[in-house]
């Protein structure tokens, strides 16, 4: 597991750099998808068996890794608050959390696509999802 850490750490760090050193949040947003994706696809296979060997861990490392998830959405929450000020901090976390999912479901499913063309779709997906427009709230109630 201790592999899984250094590489969460390491992604983290690209991640983190991209929020920092991006002003225009849209663009920031874009190449973090982008990182992200390129994570998803060149680690997918070993990401699964990580999720199940996750579970046996020690507690004390499983909070380290629980608390290097937390930082990394973290550092996407913040540049998404940037783009999206209609957004509370639950709507912001529940779009980042789903464009992740988004991202990560290239590593689990095959498509039948190139690579360059599945990353292609999911980012543009994934990039709409965050965009989004202010949702009408008139029609939830809210």
């Amino acid at each position: 597991m201790l592999g899984f850490e250094r590489l969460l750490e390491h992604q983290l760090e690209d991640i983190g750099r991209i929020a920092r050193e991006v002003d225009d949040p849209g663009e920031a947003l874009a190449g973090m998808l982008s990182q992200h994706l390129a994570f998803s696809l060149d680690a997918g296979h070993r990401l699964a068996a990580w999720e199940q060997e996750f579970r046996d861990l020690p507690p004390e490392v499983a909070w380290r890794l629980r608390r290097l998830q937390r930082l990394y959405v973290e550092e996407w929450v913040n540049v998404l608050a940037r783009m999206r000020r209609d957004l509370s901090d639950g709507e912001a976390r529940a779009a980042v959390h789903a464009a992740m999912a988004l991202l990560q479901s290239a590593a689990a499913h095959r498509s039948g696509l190139d690579p360059e063309e599945v990353a292609g779709v999911l980012c543009s997906m994934a990039m709409a999802a965050l965009r989004g427009s202010e949702p009408d709230r008139s029609r939830s109630g809210a």
